[in-house]
């Protein structure tokens, strides 16, 4: 008589569609089990280490985006990724309007 031995990490529903239909997709770098949703295509691990970024945090950086400070400083101070972050910074400046406003006259020059 066999027994089978339960599955370590069982199949999750997809974050992004919440579709059932997922499967195993192999270790990442780290070793963790990855998935696949066959609905939508996204990649993703079952129980990732670090969340999603707080308002807090996303309110902070953008104080100091507003100082002038360095993305990278910025990545040091906070503890983001700098690829998290260009693309929360690519996102914060499509958002915001940019008016140069009318064109100036130019004089012509005088010989």
């Amino acid at each position: 008589m066999t027994t089978a031995t339960p599955d370590p990490t069982p199949v999750p529903p997809c974050p992004r569609c919440a579709a059932t239909h997922v499967v195993r997709n192999g270790p990442n770098s780290a070793g963790t089990p990855t998935f696949r949703c066959r609905a939508c295509g996204r990649r993703f691990v079952a129980a990732p280490r670090k969340g999603p970024v707080t308002d807090d945090r996303k309110a902070l950086v953008r104080k100091l985006l507003h100082e002038r400070v360095g993305l990278r400083a910025i990545a040091r101070v906070t503890g983001l990724s700098r690829s998290w972050l260009q693309g929360f910074v690519n996102g914060v400046y499509e958002e915001t309007p940019w008016d140069p406003g009318p064109l100036k006259k130019t004089t012509p020059a005088r010989s």
